[in-house]
Parts: structure tokens; sequence; C-alpha cells
């Protein structure tokens, strides 16, 4: 840990961590609550002992190490707030090492609480509201986090950094919590940032800290006709599909809601194969069928992780 510049908290502060995760929920909604409060930079983790490059960067023939992945701390105060910014995943045990080392921090800034933020995908439009959920590490912190207006995740996982700070922060005896914003299943590889603005705003409910929205709001706005253009997509080859299944469905199915059925037979799927790889084929014939292999590739590799 690298202090870079002298920080005084008045009491202890919340702490507020993102790493890139689904639809860059997280890491969008903790960057721009560090931009929007001005907080400033006082402390890294140097990356350079937990990462080996797979590979070298050329430019204009001069080959170099690319540059390190970045993890680091800022403060704002009133309200006092950590805030941590990471674009690295290491894996295995060199996870836990830096787990160590943020929660060391935690733990001599007495922070009483520890926010993540990530998306959950869900069989969803874009037009839908992006819902808040919560996991939490501390059955106590429920009450008043229904109070705030959030729904507990009722059941699955949380992958990542964004989920696994909530037990290792468990181990240290520090409360922390997951911030949930729901996201359109197809989105998961792309850039959400409705889920984003959901969870800053949140966060400024959480802390009464005023945070601008505009830019946020009109990031959102500006990519609805992506996502437009990708479920009238999903209707089209859900309509044109030349299969018998796809022709009693059709009408069945109204053509609003085709998005929707088709993702929520996917996410059936995933969920299958999560438990069964030999379920993998099956989902990959699916994806293909919709063509739609492309938008959740990452996801489906993960699957063999």
């Amino acid at each position: 840990m690298e202090l870079i510049d002298r920080h005084h908290f008045n009491k202890p502060p919340l702490m507020f961590a993102a790493w890139t995760g689904a639809g860059n929920v997280g890491i969008l909604s903790i960057d721009y609550l560090r931009r929007k409060l001005n907080a400033h930079l006082f402390a890294q983790i140097d990356m350079s002992a937990f990462i080996t490059p797979d590979s070298i960067t050329v430019n204009s023939g001069v080959a170099s190490f690319p540059a390190a992945p970045q993890s680091v701390f800022y403060h704002h105060h009133n309200p006092d707030i950590v805030i941590f910014e990471s674009n690295a995943h290491v894996g295995g045990k060199n996870d836990a090492e830096i787990m160590k080392a943020i929660l060391g921090l935690a733990q001599r800034l007495e922070t009483p609480r520890i926010y993540t933020a990530a998306a959950l995908p869900l069989s969803m439009s874009h037009t839908d509201p992006s819902k808040m959920l919560f996991a939490a590490n501390n059955v106590s912190l429920i009450p008043e986090l229904l109070k705030q207006g959030l729904s507990p995740m009722t059941q699955g996982a949380i992958s990542g950094l964004n989920g696994l700070m909530l037990g290792f922060a468990a181990k240290s005896g520090i409360d922390a919590v997951c911030l949930l914003s729901t996201i359109p299943s197809y989105a998961g590889s792309l850039t959400y940032p409705k889920g984003a603005a959901s969870v800053v705003s949140t966060i400024g409910s959480l802390t009464g800290a005023h945070i601008c929205m505009d830019e946020i709001d009109a990031h959102a706005r500006s990519v609805e006709p992506m996502f437009d253009h990708i479920e009238d997509k999903i209707k089209d080859f859900y309509l044109c599909a030349d299969t018998p299944a796809a022709e009693e469905n059709a009408e069945k199915v109204d053509h609003q809601e085709a998005p929707k059925y088709v993702m929520e037979r996917i996410e059936k799927l995933f969920e299958s194969a999560a438990s069964d790889r030999a379920k993998a084929g099956e989902l990959k014939k699916e994806l293909d069928k919709w063509n739609l292999y492309e938008l959740y590739e990452n996801r489906f590799l993960d699957l063999f992780e």
C-alpha cells in the first residue's frame, strides 16, 4: 500500500468499492460518484507484484509491457467517504492479498461498512426500470436496507470481487453490502449506464450526498437506440426463426414480449449449464439460433473457467 496524500476524517468513513463486471455497472457508478464528489487520490496498491502480462504492446515498432492495472483509493469529506476503484482481476491467492490490503486500510480507518456495486442480469427490457436489490454479510443490516427501499436478492451468486468482498469483509469483522442493479441479461457484456445511474442514486440516499445525475442520465439516454436495435433484432429473429417450435411459440407470445420470452429461456439454460456443463451445447445452439452468441459470449465462456 502506497500512501500518496495525507488524509483526516472527522468520523470513520464508509467505503465504496468496485471492480469491472457485468454491464460495467459497478465500476461506472463508483467512478461517477468519485468524479461528481471531486474525491482526491490518497493511496494505491502496487499491482505489479500480482500481474503477469500475457501480451506485449507495440507502438511504431517499439514493444513494451502494457500499463499495469490500477487499484486506487480516493477520499472525500462531508460526508466522510473512501472510494476504491480497480480495473484488475488477478484471481486466486492474489485476489486474497489484494482484499487483505483493502481491508487492512478499512480497519485502520475504523470503517463501519463497505459497499460494493454490481449488476443482476434478468430477463427484462431496457425500457424497464433498473430495480435495486442488496446482499449483505450481516443479517442485522437488512431492516435498515429495507427502509431504504431496497429489496433483498433472494438467491443466486455474485461473481467477481464485487461479490467476494462480502465474504472477506465478514472474516475481518466488517459489515459489507453489495448494491445490485437489474439489467437486461443480454447487456452483461456491454456498458449499461441506466443500471449505474440507479446505483448512484441509491448511494446518494444512503450517504446524504448531493450527486448531480445529469451526466449519467444523459449517457443512459444516448445508448437507448443501441438497446432498441438489439431488442428489435431479438424480435426479428424470434419471428423469422424457421423452426416448428418458433412458429408455435410465436402464436403464444406477443411480438413486444418476444425479447423477454427469449431471454427467459436463455437464462434458464445458463442456470442449467452452470450446474451441468453437458447443457452448454444446448445453450450454444439456442444462442446461435437467435444470432445472440456474440452478446453472450463472455458469459458463456465464463462457464468453463
